[in-house]
């Protein structure tokens, strides 16, 4: 088959957050399995227009920025029609157009009627869920109707996770029998190799017997960034020595290193900002375990990662974690409240040889469960249903 993703974000343009990562391995993925997969997306800076990266086809897209954020997508996803119709009158017809996220709805509705290619569109989550299980209006209100309508518009719809499934259903009336749920996926060799986490320990001020907690995520109300940083004075009750590592940017940044001053607790706290690549893969490797204490989390990607380093997770009973997490197998399970969050973080401390149990059970999931390969398998029996 040939196969289009449009998306705003991958890992060879312009990686925001996990869809990067879904969209690139994936549709490595797909390639390695014989299909020929072309991803439409932003240029980023000294990339090239066109490159082939593990046997994909990156299209990478500029357009005129606008001010207002809406008008600046409707720019992107005109960009990536374009360069689509181009290409397809290059290549030939292509048999999948497949958006992910709302962001590229359009680029796949405007594409509906222009080619016989099937639209299909991946949900990563919805803009109720990222504003922590709020309704809100102005924008958030457009870009509801944007999911609305590119799951109207759709042959298919995909969730990656039940919860979000049903989420879907309730917020948009989709039929059940309309949207697939396909899993997100993880490369686990890329997390493989010899790490000096000694060199690691230091460059962030963490002593070698330290406890080292790590949160890797958007500094957002959806992710609770916040909730972590109301549990920390309880830990260091117990655990003085903690060092609790926050990789991440966003809106609430300043507002959380704000209250770790006002709490007193800026001397366990590490505010990295966003990272990625080997520095993300060994703060993984380092960490003694991988702490997820979302309100509302549609899949989890990074309890994924956490398992292919080898380490267990604390992550919230909110959406996908709940339907992954294996409860005091490889993780521990709790709602998204501080005295919560202590709970699971003070007993994964406290049960050393449990969490490293835990952790290389992570692995074995990660490696059986959650390979891209498998993914693709799944995804595209959504193709072809």
């Amino acid at each position: 088959m040939r196969i289009a993703f449009f998306s705003w974000e991958s890992l060879h343009s312009i990686a925001v957050g996990g869809i990067a990562v879904h969209v690139s391995d994936l549709s490595a993925a797909l390639a390695r399995k014989g299909h020929e997969v072309h991803v439409f997306t932003r240029m980023g800076q000294d990339q090239p227009p066109l490159e082939w990266v593990d046997g994909v086809c990156y299209h990478r897209c500029i357009y005129d920025y606008q001010q207002h954020f809406q008008d600046d997508v409707m720019n992107m996803c005109r960009a990536f029609v374009d360069r689509f119709l181009e290409t397809q009158h290059q290549v030939g017809r292509f048999d999948i157009i497949h958006a992910h996220d709302w962001l590229t709805a359009n680029a796949m509705i405007w594409l509906k009627d222009a080619t016989d290619g099937k639209p299909i569109f991946t949900m990563h989550s919805t803009e109720y869920g990222r504003c922590g299980n709020n309704f809100a209006g102005g924008h958030s209100e457009e870009v509801a109707h944007h999911e609305w309508n590119g799951m109207y518009h759709a042959h298919r719809v995909i969730a990656v996770s039940h919860t979000l499934k049903n989420e879907l259903q309730w917020l948009y009336s989709s039929p059940n029998d309309k949207v697939d749920v396909v899993y997100n996926g993880v490369n686990v060799q890329q997390f493989d190799g010899w790490i000096d986490s000694l060199a690691v320990r230091k460059m962030y001020e963490i002593g070698e017997y330290d406890p080292m907690i790590l949160f890797v995520g958007r500094m957002v109300y959806q992710k609770g960034p916040d909730i972590l940083v109301e549990s920390i004075p309880q830990i260091l009750a117990h655990y003085p020595d903690a060092k609790f590592v926050f990789a991440g940017d966003g809106g609430m940044r300043m507002f959380i290193e704000d209250q770790s001053r006002q709490i007193g607790i800026a001397h366990a706290t590490r505010f990295l900002g966003s990272v990625s690549g080997w520095r993300l893969k060994d703060l993984f490797k380092t960490a003694d375990c991988v702490v997820v204490p979302s309100r509302n989390e549609p899949f989890g990607i990074v309890i994924l990662e956490a398992w292919s380093a080898g380490k267990p997770v604390v992550a919230s009973d909110q959406g996908g974690p709940s339907e992954i997490v294996w409860h005091d197998v490889n993780g521990y399970k709790v709602s998204p409240q501080p005295d919560s969050l202590n709970w699971g973080l003070g007993t994964m401390l406290e049960k050393r040889e449990h969490a490293h149990w835990m952790g290389r059970n992570g692995r074995k999931t990660a490696e059986t469960t959650f390979s891209w390969d498998h993914i693709a398998d799944d995804t595209l029996n959504v193709y072809n249903n």
